[in-house]
């Protein structure tokens, strides 16, 4: 013996079956034909313009510019090793200052990394 649900199932789905075979003759169907006049043009149906080409005027001769080389007047050794000496003095002093601050957020990003780890891990 079919169970009632089943029943009414089966029911409902011929109905359904019977309004859809009915519906069909309704659908609109396109019956006029297309011409090839209608049609969109394609890059291929477009006609490239032709060439224009333009007289050249006369040629300029070609002037060479030859630039002087600039003389930069050249630092005699002891005023080069105290240029050196300075500029490694100021990196170094610049290095010291910044050093501490540095290494506090260095630690500071590592510990908090340790932290996260240790929290993702199961609890034993």
């Amino acid at each position: 013996m079919p169970s009632p649900i089943l029943a009414r199932a089966d029911a409902l789905m011929q109905r359904r079956r019977s309004t859809t075979l009915d519906a069909d003759d309704d659908v609109p169907i396109l019956t006029d034909a297309i011409e090839e006049d209608d049609d969109f043009p394609v890059l291929l149906d477009i006609e490239t313009p032709p060439e224009v080409f333009e007289p050249i005027a006369e040629i300029a001769p070609i002037v060479e510019i030859v630039e002087e080389p600039t003389s930069h007047p050249l630092l005699d050794a002891g005023l080069r090793d105290i240029l050196a000496h300075e500029l490694a003095r100021r990196v170094e002093q610049r290095l010291a200052a910044e050093l501490p601050r540095i290494i506090e957020s260095t630690v500071r990003d590592f510990l908090a990394e340790q932290e996260m780890i240790a929290a993702l891990q199961p609890q034993e």
